[in-house]
Formats: structure tokens, sequence, C-alpha cells
């Protein structure tokens, strides 16, 4: 008989005849079902008059259950996995090890969605792995509750009355306020509810609200920082205006149409100096300015007209047009667009055409001459090479038009309707929306003067619209309050040079936003936020905000509350600081809000607050900030300026800032309410969705997980149907190893004493840890379940399978057996530690039925596998060695499994255990050498009945007795190919297949091999 040896299993197909229970798969997904498939293997195979030795082999056992009961792990395993432990950290680990990651409050408005549940437990998984790295860490969870959306919400709700007219009227600014905190608290408390529910831990009882009132007190100290530092001032210019919600908008509130359509036109203004300017030859012939505009509603508005720097202009003649002056370069495209066009006069340069003067096409009535400017941002390649400019309805109009002494005129409401301050000639436009009705009057003026050269009723481009009403918005000069980010640009971005950005493109991205932008319009026309504590003159209308008068209206808001600000009180005495009672001026309060980008940009006050001295020695304030990717021109970029414009410490607030992408669906489409494609979370932990069962909340952090966060997430039944595969395959493994942790002391076998195989397994064991803590160090959660599911389908198709002789048969406190109980220790171990992150309540489960020497003997201390801390491989784990010489053994297993399967195709074989194997390798070749150090070990891997290994020259000795054989190729494991060339060949056995362990190592059919003798003798029991 030849010595019995073994090939690593690692690459080979699994047995498929009876050896003994196997491990339980997608096809055995028990350990009861594998003990009922060995007992009826047994039957089947065994004669009716033999002995049954059923009952000496060592099946697995334990309580944990084959599957997850999501009712159950919510009840009994949430509150130990999410509060118990956040409390036991903050009481336990070290203060200075102090990890912070601030949280981006999402808008209290609505119900949870899909994205929500990215963002909360991507923030859990850092946080829980900071725990297990023996860090504490602070996460107090936060909610966005001032705003837009909050305050018509409510004015919805109210709707109207019995007569039909709006009941909001009747309401005063406090009773709109009152309704807009109590649904801002509704939806806190909904969502918190959800949150708790996907196992994301935190200071739930303790959380923080932009309005609530110490909150609301840091803000307005922020502010007061800001108007010191010289950055808050107030101006009568352009702004960004919700035509839906009456208020102003900064950059960060829009979002732009790349489909909109708008009425474009061409209007001719007449010259009136042409022939003085141009040259004679024009004397007596009418001479217009063409300008083409896509925003027809702000002609009304006109003050001057742009031309640009160093670009050159003709006059042309159109039969029907008249005497046009366009720039040169426009001439072959307008052409297309009005007809041909003869050249007349020119050319002439920008700079010359700043001394012409012209009149407006639509004022008759003492019109006064207005002006030509040059401006650098007037371009050749669009329009006519000529700007209309309206100062009250664009930022570079008014920027050019200010430096030449004219004021911006807006002759527009709050509601985006054309008002009274027009002049006489266009009383008619008034009360007319100027994105409807209005702007087809003036296009109908226009024509009517003799003024509109074209028109294009459907022109496609880029605008702006509100993001929340996803409405276009106009551009409308109003008086508003800003914040001088110009002043503090630089230091804001000398500050981004220290932050860390995952992905790297964040850092860009945020640059690009900040490096761009000169001031921020902070002021906002409506009641639900944070006053701008400014009081007005009530004769002048001169504001009054200094330090001492701000300083004196917060004290103030402390003593009576911030909403006695919005209440109509006759005396407002009180909120005078006593310094300026004494002028004989009496004041108003002002009405305007704060943006609530103002709001969550001053949410670090509360680290301040409360962290301010345990951090002043650390480079910034807050290890982590992480939301969407939108938040790069929202929260990331107003926390860094509210920062940078208080602190003057040239640092961000933050260390990192980590960013995600939005959920798509299955058609790759952003979710979106409007779009209707928004799925809850709930279907996904309880009810189901569609054809995928519900998968708990382990499932559904599993999916956040294994995603590809920092792009777009897609979402699909496909997906999740794999999430819950490998859910349960991951289960399936903790299970066995549980189960064949029955009965073990912990005693764990010394590492020198391990089996090679056993030494191989924890080689990889390590490989997966250092994989692993390398991905959560750099925030790479899915290539941590990349690195698990490869671990856990190699070490299924390997190691548990090839060590289940040993587990099932072989004696129960032999060493053989101890060392694979050894391994199985250091897999659950290391297993709980990497998955602890990512789905604790799965790992808390698990650890609630582990041994207990697994708790350290101490189940109430060592409650959670998170006490027991991240498990570090041991450096003798790595054994460089025995990886070579493995990656060697593999190559030469991928021949024998393939000999093995034409064996079984031929019928020749039902499992792997009816052969054997013989493996020839070159005499005096190193492989030969590496096959006969291991050949004690090579047949239990491989999963055979025996294996010889055979110089070449002595190959046709070793099978020439055979029955049948199947021979590989060559099989090369080196860089010398000739000489390390192997050859395998499997055999049919010649010994009898023992009764108990159904290896052909047996005297004779249906006895037991002298192995499985010694361990029913020393059991003594043997049922008939």
């Amino acid at each position: 008989m030849s010595t019995k040896t073994c090939i690593p299993r690692l690459l080979q197909g699994r047995a498929t005849g009876p050896r003994h229970a196997r491990l339980p798969t997608s096809s055995s997904s028990s350990l009861r079902s594998a003990t009922h498939c060995y007992t009826q293997q047994r039957r089947h195979e065994s004669n009716s008059s033999a002995p049954s030795y059923t009952a000496t082999i060592l099946m697995p056992k334990t309580s944990f259950p084959a599957r997850s009961n999501a009712k159950v792990a919510q009840e009994v395993y949430l509150k130990v996995a999410s509060d118990d432990v956040y409390a036991w950290q903050k009481n336990t680990l070290p203060e200075e090890s102090l990890f912070i990651l601030h949280d981006g409050p999402p808008y209290a408005n609505a119900d949870v969605h899909l994205g929500h549940s990215v963002n909360r437990i991507i923030k859990d998984i850092i946080l829980r792995y900071q725990i297990l790295r023996g860090r504490r860490v602070s996460y107090i969870p936060g909610w966005d509750c001032h705003g837009l959306p909050i305050e018509l919400k409510v004015l919805e709700k109210v709707g109207k009355g019995k007569d039909g007219k709006k009941k909001v009227a009747a309401l005063t600014a406090p009773e709109i306020r009152a309704l807009a905190r109590k649904h801002a608290d509704s939806f806190v408390e909904s969502q918190m509810a959800s949150f708790r529910e996907w196992a994301t831990m935190g200071e739930w009882e303790n959380p923080y609200k932009t309005m609530n009132p110490d909150f609301e007190i840091r803000q307005l100290e922020i502010f007061k920082s800001m108007l010191n530092n010289g950055l808050i001032y107030r101006s009568d210019r352009p702004v960004y205006w919700s035509c839906e919600s009456y208020t102003a908008l900064a950059e960060a509130e829009l979002e732009y149409a790349s489909e909109h359509t708008s009425k474009t036109v061409y209007v001719k203004f007449p010259i009136e100096n042409a022939s003085e300017v141009l040259g004679s030859d024009l004397a007596g012939k009418k001479v217009e300015f063409l300008i083409w505009t896509t925003t027809p509603w702000t002609i009304p508005s006109n003050k001057a007209i742009a031309v640009g720097h160093g670009m050159t202009y003709i006059v042309v003649r159109s039969e029907q047009h008249g005497y046009l002056l366009i720039g040169e370069s426009r001439k072959e495209f307008l052409e297309t667009e009005i007809g041909p066009l003869e050249i007349v006069s020119g050319p002439f340069s920008g700079e010359q055409l700043t001394a012409l003067t012209y009149t407006h096409p639509l004022l008759t009535t003492d019109t006064p001459s207005q002006p030509v400017f040059a401006a650098h941002f007037v371009t050749a390649d669009s329009g006519t090479g000529l700007v209309h400019m309206a100062p009250g309805h664009g930022m570079d109009d008014y920027l050019v038009c200010q430096s030449h002494g004219i004021d911006p005129y807006s002759p527009v409401n709050s509601y985006g309707k054309f008002d009274s301050n027009l002049p006489p000639e266009l009383s008619d436009l008034v009360g007319k929306p100027v994105l409807k009705v209005g702007q087809d009057m003036v296009i109908e003026r226009l024509q009517t003067a003799g003024a509109l050269a074209g028109t294009n009723p459907a022109y496609k481009h880029k605008y702006p619209y509100d993001w929340r009403s996803k409405k276009p918005v106009i551009i409308r000069s109003t008086p508003q309050w800003f914040a001088n980010v110009g002043n503090i640009k630089d230091q804001a971005l000398d500050a981004l040079e220290n932050a860390n950005f995952h992905p790297a493109i964040g850092k860009h991205r945020l640059s690009s936003f900040v490096r761009d932008r000169s001031e921020w319009c902070i002021s906002r026309q409506r009641v639900w936020g944070v006053p701008i504590p400014a009081l007005f003159d009530n004769e002048t209308g001169e504001a009054l905000l200094t330090d001492e008068s701000v300083t004196h209206i917060i004290k103030e808001i402390e003593k009576v509350g911030i909403d006695m600000w919005f209440t109509d009180e006759e005396d407002t005495t009180h909120w005078v600081a006593p310094q300026y009672r004494e002028s004989g001026k009496s004041y108003s309060k002002g009405r305007d809000t704060m943006d609530v980008w103002f709001d969550s940009g001053s949410s670090w006050t509360l680290i301040q607050e409360k962290y301010g001295n345990l951090r002043k020695d650390r480079e910034t304030l807050v290890d982590v900030y992480s939301e969407g990717s939108d938040q790069h021109r929202g929260w990331f970029q107003s926390s860094l300026l509210t920062y940078v414009a208080d602190q003057h410490n040239g640092k961000a607030p933050y260390a990192n800032v980590i960013t995600h992408g939005f959920t798509l669906d299955e058609h790759g489409r952003k979710m979106s309410k409007s779009l209707g494609n928004v799925i809850a979370p709930a279907q996904i932990t309880t009810s189901g969705y569609k054809n995928v069962a519900a998968i708990g909340s382990s499932g559904l952090r599993l999916w956040v997980a294994q995603s590809e966060y920092t792009t777009d997430i897609a979402f699909s039944t496909t997906v999740m149907q794999r999430v819950a595969d490998s859910l349960s395959k991951i289960r399936r493994t903790m299970r066995y190893v549980l189960g064949n942790l029955d009965g073990f002391d912990g005693q764990e076998v010394e590492y020198s004493q391990l089996r090679p195989t056993d030494q191989y397994a924890l080689c990889q064991l390590y490989d997966l840890e250092q994989d692993c803590k390398a991905a959560y160090d750099q925030f790479a959660f899915n290539r941590v379940i990349q690195a698990v599911m490869r671990h856990v389908s190699r070490l299924s198709a390997s190691y548990l399978d090839t060590s289940k002789d040993r587990i099932y048969v072989d004696e129960k406190t032999s060493l053989s057996r101890r060392s694979v109980q050894t391994v199985l220790c250091q897999i659950f171990r290391v297993y709980e530690s990497i998955l602890s992150p990512v789905i604790p309540l799965l790992t808390q489960e698990a650890w609630h039925h582990a041994p207990a020497f697994i708790k350290k003997n101490d189940p109430d201390a060592c409650f959670s596998p998170f006490v027991s801390g991240w498990v570090s491989a041991p450096e003798e784990w790595k054994n460089e060695e025995l990886r070579l010489e493995f990656a060697k053994l593999e190559k030469i297993g991928d021949a024998a499994k393939i000999v093995l399967a034409r064996a079984r195709e031929d019928k020749k074989i039902g499992s792997s255990l009816d052969a054997c194997v013989v493996v020839s390798a070159p005499e005096g070749s190193s492989v030969l050498e590496l096959l006969k150090k291991y050949e004690s070990h090579l047949a239990e891997l491989l999963v055979v009945s025996a294996v010889s290994v055979s110089p070449s020259s002595e190959l046709a000795s070793s099978i020439s007795s055979k029955h049948w054989t199947y021979a590989s190729d060559p099989v090369t494991t080196g860089e010398d190919t000739e000489a390390e060339s192997v050859i395998v060949h499997a055999v049919n056995p010649e010994l009898g297949k023992c009764a108990r362990c159904w290896q052909y190592t047996a005297p004779a059919e249906s006895e037991i091999c002298p192995r499985c003798a010694g361990v029913v003798e020393k059991i003594g029991e043997v049922s008939l």
C-alpha cells in the first residue's frame, strides 16, 4: 500500500460520493441535513447486517440557527449591538483616542429612502471599525430643520377656507413657525426610528437639531464673528430668485437643466450718433445695434450695451431690417438667422463703439441717451457680438454698470411679475409674470415697434432651476445680505490642502466651487429660520448691524426665545442695545432669515463646544465628514467657509471628507420622487422587494458595503439576490465553524504543532485580515466584502472541505482534530472582527451562540465582538515559505482535479475517495523533493484514499498493476519546465472501503481501517 499523501484541495472539485457529512452548501443548508445526508448514505451503501458507526462520527452541533429571524434579530440583538456597544465604548475606551464623525444633518421633511440608508450605514461602518481598533468614537446624529421646503409644506397643509381664500393669509409668523417646528419634529422622530432599525449607533437620546435654541445661539455667534471680521454686508444687487418660493437663492440651491427651452429674440436698438463715430457715409441713415438675448423679459430693464475688448464690428445692410451694427465674425452665422447681409462700413474696434449712444426701442417719452461699454465677458462665439445689459438682472451687467455709476433697475416683484416701477409706456405689463405672459407681451411690443429682427420660440440651453421647487429661477436685484467669500477664499483653499478626500476627485470639486465663488447670499425672505439680527431705522431705512447691537439681540433671544423676533410688537425697544436707545431713533426688526446652508454650516460649533479642549492639540476638529457628492457645493463648503472665517487657524474643520454617490434604479436612473422610482428601505429589510425576499437590516448593510459607493450605486433585484446569497454563505460558514467547535475546551494547539495544511489555512487568514484592515483604513468597504467572499468560497472549497475527515472521524481529543478546531477558532475570531462593522446583528448573534472561551469565559463583560476588539493575525502566520510551496502544489492540484473528473465521467468513481493518485516527477528535481516533503499530508486535501509519490523513472512499475489509470498532461511548477515536469495519474484503490470513514484503507470490504478501529475502541460504542 502506498503512503497516504495530499495535494491542496483549494483548486480541486468537491468529492461527490459518500465520505462523511458534507459542509452545508446551497444544496445542503443545515447541520441537520448534513447529518441526515450522512446517515442515508451509510444505510444505502452498508450491508444491512453490518454494524453502523454513525454514532461514532463527531457531527457539528450548535444552537446558532441555520436561518436568520429578522424579528428576533431586532428584538434580541439590536440593542446590544448598537446602544450597549456605543455606551460601552464611550465609558471604557480612552478619551485621548477620541474619533469624531460629525453628522451632516439630513433634512427633516420626508420619509427615508435608500439614499439615507447608504449615508447612515457608511458612517456606521466607519465608527464600528474605529471601536474595534480601540478608539472611542463620538457620533451625534443631527437634523437640518429650517428652510423653505418645510415652510411651504406646512402652508400647503393649511389649505383654504370655505370662502376659497387661503388660510395662510391669516397665519402670523409665530404660528407658521410653530407648525414648521412640529412638522420637523415629526420627521426627526420617524427618520430616527428608521436609522436605528438599520443597526446604526450614536447618541440617539441627544441629537442636535438646527432649530434647537442652543444651536441657534451658536449660529448667531458665528454670524457676529463674521460681521466683526468685515465679511457681512448688505447690497442691492442681482441674486437668483425663486418665483415659486418668493425668496433669494444661493448658487448651492440651484441645479441646471441642460434641456431648458427659452424664447430668444434679435432686437434692434437705434443708434443716435452713428455718422459722428462710424463715418459720414452713414449720415441720414438709421443704424441700429443688433443684440440677441434668451431673456426677452429683461429688455424693459436695459441700461447699456456691451461690446467686446479686442473685437471688430461692421455695419451691414439687410433688405428687411435696414442698417445693423454687428460683430464682424458673426456675419456668416447671422445670415442663417435673419437673411442676407451686405457689408456697408467697417471694421470698427469695440473701443471705438464706446463713443456711440442709443435709445431704448420701447421707450418713446423723454428717452435718455444710453451708453455703450466695453466688457471682457462679451465674446465672438455667440449672439451678435453685442450684449444688452440689464444691471438689475445679471451679475456681469451689474458689475460693469456699477463701475460706470449706473444703479441696478429691476421692475419685477417677489412673485416674478412686472411691478409699477415700469415706465408709463409699459404700464400694461404690470402684474404679468415675466417668464410667461409678461415675456410674450414684451415680444409683441418689440414687434409693434419695429424693433424685432428675429425670434426662436424653442431655443434649448442650460438654465438654472430651484432645486427644491424644480422650477426655473430668474435673476432679480433686491437688497440682500452677503458674506464676502472672496476675502477668505485663499485661506479656505489653503486649508483644503491638509484634508484627505475619498475619492480624491472630491478635493478638486470642492476647491473649484470655492475658487469660483466671491460672495454668498445668506439672506432669505421667509420666517422659518434663524433671523439675520439687523434693525432698521424707521425713517431712513438704514440697517443697524454692529457688534454691540448683535450681542444685545443674541442675549435678548436667549431670554425671550427666538420666536419673539418674528412677532409684530408695538414696542421694539427691548431689541435695541442701550447705547442706541438715546439717539431718538426708532427701529424695526429685519425680517430676513439666514440661508439654511449657514445653519448646517455652523454645526461644527457643537463639536467645538463639546470637544474643543480635547481637540486643541489636534490638526483638525473633526476626523470625518461623510455625505453625498452634492455636498461639495453645500455642507462641505459652508462648513469650510464658516470655520475658516471664524477660527483663522488656516485649517479645515475636517481631516477626511468621504463622499458617496446617488442611488440608481434598475434602469440606471437616479431615484427621485418626481420619477416615482424611490424605494423605501423597509421594502428590502422587512416586506421584500419584487421577487427578492426580505433580507433584514444585515442584507441592507451588506448591499451598501459591497457597493462602490464613491460612484452612483445601482439597485436591482439581481444585485439584491446576490447580496442575499452572500449573506447566506457567510451565515452558513459561521454556523459550520461554530458547530465544529462543539466540545472544544479552547486549549489551542501551538502553531509549530499544526499540520502544514492548518498553517496554510492560517496563512490565508493572515492575508484576509491584512487586506481587510488596509481596505477599512482607506474606507474601501467593497474591497473588504470582496476579500471576505473570496475567502469564504475558498475556505469552503478547500480547508473546511478537506479537514472534515479529521474533524468528524478522528478521536475527539486527538491532536489532529484539535488542530482543526484551533484553526476554526481563529477563523471565527477574524471573521467576527472583519464583519462586525458591516453586519453587526449577524456577528452579535453568532457571538451569542459561541462557546464561552471565545468570550474569555466572561460573557457579561465580553458581551460583544466589539469588546474583544480587532483581531490582528500574528506575523508567524504569514509563512512565506509555506505560501510559495503551496502555490506549486496547487498547480499539481489542478491536474489532479482534471484526471479525477475524467474517471468520474467514465463511471470509474463516484466520490474522489474511490480513487488513489500517483504523482511522478523527474529524479533529483526540486518538485520531487517538495512532493516527498508533503507526502504524508497530500491525500487529505485531495480527498482521495491514497497518494504515492514516484520518480518518473519508476512510474511504470508504480501503475503497472492497476486496473485503470488516467494520466494528466505534464505539469510545470517552476522556471525549468523540463526538470520540473510532473505527471498525475488517477488509479483504482487496492484496499477495501472502510465502513466508517469510507476511505479505501480497510483490510477488506465492510471492515474498518486501523485508524477507525482505534477510535471506535476508545469510544467503546458501536450501534448495531
